[in-house]
């Protein structure tokens, strides 16, 4: 599933950015938390939309 090694490099970024003591570091990896996190989102709504059984109308 490739949203799982979005939400990775999501974790991966938060905990980075939560050890860092470099403000533009950790901002920068914040950013990228949020943007990874934007990804794995619409790639787990995808999936779900395209394995959803059919709604037998």
């Amino acid at each position: 599933m490739p949203h799982r090694k979005y939400r990775a490099l999501e974790r991966e970024c938060h905990l980075q950015a939560a050890i860092t003591g470099h403000k533009e570091t950790r901002e920068e990896l914040e950013k990228m938390e949020r943007e990874y996190k934007v990804i794995a989102d619409w790639l787990e709504a995808r999936q779900r939309t395209h394995h959803q059984p059919p709604s037998g109308d």
